[in-house]
């Protein structure tokens, strides 16, 4: 039992050659983005990309280790954004979607406004609100952490609003009925068929931690080193094979995360309609 409610329509599919354009233009883009994939992997795997194009491992060995400092910092911050996103997402999105209260909409709007604004903007906009006391923030990992929650936490909100229209909120009444309080309903009803849609806004949260920029290069301090940072350096100095490295090096963490997040997604997903 689920607890989700409406019906399937079936859907009417185009003739063959509808089909076959939409194969071509799907295989079309993947191959360019494997192609992409590829040129960053083969230019971290070279001396001197374009001029020396011979083998080496050094430029990986400069990642893990005077890049380690960004790799951890990076995870750190991802970590701790991830689960704080989860739950804030999980917060609004039922307070939107279950509750009635005054500004309830002006609430939705403002939660989604930071994600709808260029990163530049919201970086600046971070670095003149938290510059003076008494909320003195620039420079810390706390405004790198609140930059991120807050700006990415949008695509959580939408998961979590998506997957309460779809549970029957006859199940709340009937716990309700039962004598189980706000809460109970909530932790033993409500959340477990929400779970998937929670692991998806995660998943969302970490990955974007992971490899935001335009907001970040505001915000960054020399006490921390983050990896999108890094490769923007590599960039500007020209050391593209070493840029190439740390950006191998971060979609690789970011594919096994996502990945993880993925699975769990979909066990959570076949606990709820099991």
């Amino acid at each position: 039992m689920s607890g989700r409610t409406g019906s399937r329509s079936g859907s009417r599919t185009g003739g063959r050659l509808a089909k076959a354009l939409v194969l071509c233009a799907c295989l079309s883009i993947t191959a360019f983005i494997l192609y992409l994939y590829a040129l960053i992997l083969s230019g971290a795997v070279v001396k001197v990309w374009g001029v020396d194009n011979s083998l080496t491992a050094e430029n990986f060995i400069y990642v893990f280790t005077y890049g380690r400092k960004a790799i951890t910092d990076t995870l750190t911050i991802a970590a701790i954004v991830t689960p704080l996103g989860g739950l804030l997402a999980v917060v609004t999105g039922y307070l939107v979607q279950r509750r009635e209260f005054f500004g309830r909409r002006t609430m939705e709007f403002i939660s989604m406004l930071n994600y709808a604004l260029p990163g530049t903007v919201v970086g600046i906009a971070y670095i003149i609100a938290f510059n003076e006391r008494p909320i003195m923030l620039t420079g810390t990992l706390t405004i790198l952490v609140a930059a991120y929650i807050f700006r990415y936490h949008a695509a959580g909100i939408r998961a979590v609003v998506a997957s309460l229209h779809q549970v029957d909120p006859s199940l709340e009444e009937a716990s309700a009925g039962l004598g189980a309080g706000p809460a109970r309903t909530f932790f033993r009803v409500t959340a477990p068929l929400i779970v998937p849609a929670v692991l998806m806004g995660m998943r969302y949260l970490f990955i974007y931690s992971m490899t935001a920029i335009s907001a970040t290069v505001f915000l960054v301090s020399v006490r921390w080193s983050l990896l999108t940072t890094r490769i923007l350096e590599c960039m500007t100095e020209l050391q593209f094979a070493r840029a190439c490295a740390f950006s191998t090096t971060l979609v690789a963490i970011v594919y096994v995360a996502a990945a993880l997040l993925a699975w769990l997604t979909r066990i959570a997903a076949r606990r709820v309609s099991g």
